[in-house]
């Protein structure tokens, strides 16, 4: 497989140069998972530290920061593109870096609102770093094996970070103080600033070699601030309403009043996106094919959010393990995952991307639904164990694929707006996907608690717990039966193009391959795309 790899980019003169921005990337991302998981081993110090918090309160610690890096993840890309990818970047990890260090002084506050609202600025950061980072592999890298097989290194890191994050965080609240954790962090943000600094190459350079020999009028576009207001204001306020309803109801009116404006808004940007000159999201790339691979993204990961919480509610509150033996659980998803993440370098020329999407989903459901069924007392080597390897190829399948999908087909202008988009769907969901798991457990414990009586504390909590976990096998049964529909499509939509490309036979294979693309969505040409390579690749073998 590596004797057919393709030629460094012409962006990285040396080895050198080219390996320090593969380590500054594939470090945003482990940065980027271990900034959310972190928080989970120091839920009940976190509980100690702060007065009056409730068990729906606890589910903020970790919402609060997906909640704004999945909103503001919506426009950070588009501020790559027309500012400058590295220039974003660095500035968003210097942000991330000083919220981090707030959210840890916030302990001699004593208010847990002000460490929540410290978190979700963080977030904001944390939206501006990684996109844009896999925004400059995009555009740096044409289609390949080695773009492949970076885009492998960078989902490779997603369970290195989430291990790291929750075993360091286990250490800190076990060892020492969880503020601990929140100050090393921090250190680490502003170390990773100035490798960013030092190791990315410089916008001009990038796009000075990416443009050579090709006409381009780099008229540098505006941006759509109505859009990027309207849709931060609408998703932040829709996912609020949905993760604070648990906690005080539905009944409270600045609960329905937000929700309403949430709705609204994000109406109103929709609209707005047909008219305004520079959109956030151009009309062109939106079609079914690209809202099927969004669609299955973010039904996927909705669930893997809802494990990542219950599975550490029921570790540390039911099994009644330590913070840093949970943490340690964590290393078989390690060890999984990163095999995973480079499968996916194998298969993308072999199958089709929306058949890998099928497996990462089934990943996903079979993961949640061991949770769900998985006894208090029985041993961790038989359910846990299991669903962490499951869970290892629903993270590490899904993340590159779907990237690779969307930077191999967009223009290089679009680089961090497709990165974006994954990542929109992925911190989004993950986030008010405990408001609406909080939620229907609020329900259903009201009914319980009616026909129950003489239960304890423990047994409570364990209903509580897998009413929500059942939530999480929902949206991964949604999550498998859209991968399904798309690999489905994704044949129909092949023989689309073959007869189309039957007709312009006679123009020629460059006319024939051009209007082909033309025609052709972005999402829809990858998948098409891939199919061609499977097939170039067999006719060489052969």
């Amino acid at each position: 497989m590596f004797s057919s790899i393709d030629p460094r980019p012409p962006t990285y003169r040396t080895f050198t140069s080219e390996l320090l921005t593969i380590l500054t990337v594939t470090f945003a991302q482990t940065m980027n998972q271990a900034s959310t998981t972190n928080i989970l081993p120091m839920m009940n110090s976190l509980s100690d530290s702060f007065p009056d918090v409730t068990e729906n309160d606890k589910s903020w610690f970790m919402a609060s920061l997906p909640l704004t890096s999945g909103a503001f993840i919506l426009i950070s890309g588009k501020f790559g593109d027309l500012y400058g990818l590295k220039k974003v970047m660095i500035s968003g990890i210097l942000w991330s870096a000083v919220w981090c260090l707030i959210s840890a002084l916030s302990s001699y506050s004593h208010n847990v609102v002000f460490f929540c609202i410290a978190r979700s600025f963080q977030g904001i950061g944390l939206a501006f770093m990684l996109p844009n980072g896999i925004g400059i592999i995009g555009t740096t890298y044409p289609p390949g094996l080695r773009k492949a097989l970076v885009f492998s290194a960078i989902g490779a890191c997603a369970p290195f970070g989430a291990t790291m994050g929750v075993i360091f965080g286990g250490l800190c609240t076990d060892l020492s103080h969880w503020t601990t954790g929140f100050y090393v962090q921090c250190g680490s943000l502003f170390g990773m600033a100035a490798l960013a600094w030092y190791g990315l190459p410089s916008d001009k350079e990038r796009l000075a070699i990416m443009n050579q020999g090709r006409h381009t009028d780099e008229k540098k576009k505006g941006m759509d601030w109505i859009g990027s207001i309207l849709g931060v204001t609408g998703l932040v306020l829709f996912n609020f309403a949905w993760n604070q309803a648990p906690a005080v109801g539905w009944g409270e009116p600045y609960i329905i009043v937000l929700l309403i404006i949430g709705v609204l808004s994000l109406a109103l940007f929709f609209v707005a996106e047909k008219y305004v000159a520079y959109p956030l999201i151009p009309s062109e790339i939106m079609n079914l094919h690209l809202l099927l691979i969004l669609g299955t993204i973010a039904f996927g990961w909705a669930s893997f959010g809802i494990w990542t919480y219950f599975y550490w509610a029921f570790m540390l509150n039911l099994k009644m393990w330590s913070p840093l033996d949970t943490g340690i659980s964590y290393i078989p998803l390690l060890i999984f995952g990163v095999i995973a993440a480079f499968l996916v370098s194998a298969l993308i020329t072999r199958v089709r991307p929306s058949f890998i999407l099928i497996l990462a989903m089934i990943g996903f459901f079979s993961g949640i639904i061991m949770l769900a069924q998985t006894p208090v007392h029985q041993t961790y080597y038989r359910m846990l164990l299991g669903q962490m390897i499951l869970l290892s190829f629903g993270m590490d399948l899904s993340f590159p694929a779907a990237s690779l999908i969307l930077s191999d087909n967009l223009p290089p202008q679009h680089q961090g707006m497709a990165s974006s988009l994954v990542s929109t769907f992925i911190n989004y969901s993950m986030s008010i996907s405990l408001g609406v798991a909080g939620t229907a457990s609020s329900e259903v414990m009201k009914k319980w608690v009616k026909s129950h009586s003489g239960y304890t504390e423990l047994q409570y909590l364990e209903k509580q717990y897998r009413v929500s976990m059942y939530v999480g096998v929902g949206f991964a049964g949604i999550a498998v039966g859209l991968a399904f529909l798309l690999h489905l499509l994704s044949y129909v939509w092949e023989k689309q193009v073959e007869a189309e490309a039957d007709k312009l036979e006679e123009t020629g294979p460059d006319n024939r391959l051009s209007r082909t693309a033309t025609n052709r969505s972005s999402a829809h040409r990858a998948e098409v795309g891939y199919s061609l390579i499977r097939s170039a690749s067999k006719k060489s073998q052969a």
